[in-house]
């Protein structure tokens, strides 16, 4: 005789398969699903290390919409926000944090050291080792590694001698809350007591406005040096305003700075740093740990712009000239 299940059991029996099955599906995506990359940054300046980034994944076979997707969070503006704003995005679990800026890394970092999720990228930190970000180079660990910027800032100040000999008081206004932007500080205050230069430094405070400390310029200054901080670089088209007005060179940190209207920068390309970026991401979707990334440094780039040198009545030698790597013209 045979023996067969009673139908009430077999209908229990196929629900539970197919209970078993969603449970599956819901804690994995399914195969081929877009990778997640949350992109977050302090100011609008990184919008050109985004775009570079993204470009860049494009060339490497990462379609947006098909095997990537981005979720890209305005700019918090501020240091106060950044808690609030990175929460709500882990919260949503992406499978890649790009960052932009020393304030934002340091907040993630803080914020995802617990549980080592997700992988994080950092394009660019200015000095990750003495932020305090990582503590080896070469082998990061944990889940955070990224883009560092070179030394520099020594040498941008030994080009504004070169191209502004008669700028000899400089005004230098940076965050007091950025480590990066200390970073950079200490590095020019160096420079400048061998090369003979009074530096006027002005400290914002995490209340105070960067207009607020353009307005605190002193009349008698030569040139305005801005360092490696976003808030400050974001309120260029301020600086450049004053600037020709009270026709000082400006020596920046980045060729949108340049492209602005500053003078002259000896520092990095945001889309560079960004295609640097997308190197690191591939490298992580192919299954390589971040901690097991070296972190990459940047390259620095002579950047002028001959039109706002003209306006300035500051002449450009030709032996300095041919050493740039960007000249804007127009």
């Amino acid at each position: 005789m045979k023996r067969t299940f009673p139908a009430a059991l077999l209908m229990v029996f196929f629900a539970l398969a197919a209970c078993q099955r969603d449970d599956l599906a819901s804690a994995k995506p399914a195969a081929g699903a877009p990778r997640v990359i949350t992109m977050l940054r302090l100011t609008a300046v990184d919008n050109h290390t985004v775009a570079g980034f993204q470009a860049a994944m494009t060339k490497l076979g990462y379609q947006d919409g098909q095997r990537v997707t981005y979720v890209d969070a305005p700019p918090a503006g501020s240091v106060d926000k950044l808690e609030g704003i990175i929460r709500s995005h882990l919260d949503k679990k992406p499978d890649l944090l790009l960052v932009s800026s020393t304030p934002v890394a340091l907040a993630v970092k803080r914020l995802t050291e617990a549980s080592g999720k997700p992988p994080v990228i950092f394009a660019p930190v200015n000095d990750p080792l003495a932020a305090g970000l990582i503590t080896d180079l070469k082998h990061p660990g944990g889940h955070i590694t990224g883009i560092r910027l070179p030394l520099g800032d020594d040498l941008r100040l030994q080009w504004l001698t070169r191209i502004a000999p008669q700028a000899k008081r400089i005004f230098l206004p940076y965050s007091a809350d950025d480590k990066s932007a200390l970073s950079s500080v200490e590095q020019v205050t160096a420079a400048a007591a061998k090369l003979g230069l009074e530096l006027v430094p002005h400290p914002i405070p995490a209340g105070s406005t960067v207009p607020g400390a353009i307005a605190a310029m002193p009349a008698d200054v030569g040139a305005i040096f801005l360092p490696r901080d976003s808030r400050v670089e974001s309120a260029i088209a301020e600086f450049v305003d004053v600037a020709a007005r009270r026709r000082l060179p400006i020596a920046a940190p980045s060729l949108i700075q340049v492209e602005a209207g500053a003078l002259f920068s000896f520092g990095f390309v945001h889309r560079d740093v960004g295609r640097q970026a997308a190197r690191l991401a591939d490298q992580i979707f192919k299954g390589t740990s971040a901690g097991d990334l070296p972190v990459e440094m940047a390259e620095n780039s002579l950047s002028i712009n001959l039109t706002t040198a003209r306006k300035l009545g500051i002449k450009i030698p030709d032996d300095i000239l041919v050493q740039a790597n960007h000249v804007i013209r127009e």
